[in-house]
């Protein structure tokens, strides 16, 4: 159970959605949340690209709105120059451990990758090793040996959907993902009582669009949603497509 944010960015990127991802962090509701906390407690991490390749802007398993380490790499996003991507991860975990090595996004060959929801059981054969202990790296294994396969990562998203994920059981599959060219999104949940929850969402304003779940401040410019069972795709010319998978 988790919330992340998505940017495409034509020129700088403006960091208005990543503090408003800290507001909800902290305050935002979860299904069946009982007496627990809100909000998103469990680390973050924000990810980009320099020269073609991903790498961390900031990475911890402390609260986000808790960590001044959060505000310094917001500074350091604000300072990119576009064209560009970058994703931000609040995690609420319901599989392994609240430790860096299960905090989102994953970056592995050229490749970020975050998720929000639970595919239970999951292990798939994959020719590479989860380093924590989450089914959401282990999502991420299988979607590099599809991208492997495919050369092509919405070809790649695709298929994992389709052929590793349909038939199992799942809260939901809430994806980003980018290759530092294109930021795609995925919306799959079998929750219909937590659809509000397993939101995905698409902010065009000029010069930037936002791929974002949940807002408390509010988002300008048009705001459209993404379906269930439904890709979007945004590529560095601000383009956007979207493509029913399931």
């Amino acid at each position: 159970m988790c919330r992340m944010v998505g940017v495409v960015f034509r020129e700088r990127p403006s960091i208005d959605a990543f503090r408003d991802l800290q507001h909800v962090a902290e305050v935002g509701r979860v299904p069946e949340q009982g007496d627990e906390l809100p909000g998103h407690r469990d680390g973050w991490g924000i990810a980009s690209f320099g020269a073609g390749s991903p790498r961390y802007m900031g990475r911890s398993e402390r609260p986000m709105h808790m960590d001044p380490s959060y505000d310094s790499a917001l500074r350091d996003v604000a300072s990119l120059v576009g064209p560009g991507i970058a994703v931000v991860h609040a995690r609420r975990g319901s599989e392994g451990s609240t430790s860096l090595v299960n905090t989102h996004p994953f970056v592995s060959d050229g490749i970020v990758f975050a998720h929000n929801g639970t595919v239970r059981s999951f292990h798939p054969e994959t020719t590479r090793k989860a380093k924590g202990q989450t089914d959401s790296e282990r999502l991420f294994m299988a979607l590099l040996d599809r991208y492997d396969e495919k050369k092509d990562l919405g070809s790649a998203l695709k298929s994992l959907v389709r052929e590793d994920v349909h038939g199992h059981d799942y809260s939901a599959v809430i994806l980003m993902v980018s290759d530092g060219r294109t930021l795609l999104g995925y919306r799959g949940y079998s929750e219909e009582k937590n659809a509000w929850y397993y939101g995905l969402n698409v902010s065009r304003c000029p010069g930037i669009v936002t791929l974002f779940q949940e807002t408390i401040q509010g988002y300008a410019g048009e705001v459209g949603h993404v379906s269930n069972g439904e890709m979007v795709a945004v590529n560095l010319e601000l383009e956007v497509r979207k493509e029913r998978l399931l």
